[in-house]
């Protein structure tokens, strides 16, 4: 019997209404293997259920990852605290925030880089940047000891 090991992917979009109708276009353009997280806090239950039904026949076609932060498979993490809470219920996505300014959340300032480097490493291999993210920006701060990156303004395309 083997086991079957899921790779958590290195590149992820976030759900947001922002997106409004463009989310269909925007996840055709997500490269194969990527991850989609839907926020638990965007939509009503039942519309959050609609939308993942959606997603599933997109997500197999391109080989998307589909999360629902709902079910504690993410957490958004902002300071040490919250890490520790999402380091002892295992949540095996930790989204480490915000790491540069980001539209979403303007009055949020970005974490320093030394402390965002020191929580990227105490999470162990587990820490996704998020805030103002776009690829670049992941390249230049992955050495900090991210895995991968995730954003909503990174991935639509004007």
């Amino acid at each position: 019997m083997s086991h079957r090991q899921t790779e958590i992917p290195s590149e992820w979009l976030i759900l947001d209404t922002r997106l409004g109708d463009r989310w269909r276009r925007t996840i055709r353009q997500l490269p194969r293997g990527s991850g989609v997280l839907v926020l638990r806090h965007e939509l009503p239950e039942r519309e959050r259920r609609k939308l993942l039904a959606l997603l599933r026949p997109i997500s197999t076609a391109r080989r998307l990852r589909v999360i629902d932060e709902e079910g504690r498979s993410a957490a958004r993490v902002h300071n040490a605290r919250e890490l520790r809470l999402a380091l002892t219920a295992r949540v095996p996505l930790i989204l480490l925030s915000p790491i540069f300014a980001t539209r979403s959340h303007a009055e949020w300032k970005p974490l320093p880089r030394m402390r965002a480097a020191a929580l990227a490493r105490l999470a162990k291999r587990r820490a996704f940047a998020l805030g103002g993210m776009n690829r670049q920006r992941f390249r230049a701060i992955q050495k900090l000891g991210f895995v991968g990156w995730a954003g909503i303004d990174g991935w639509i395309r004007t």
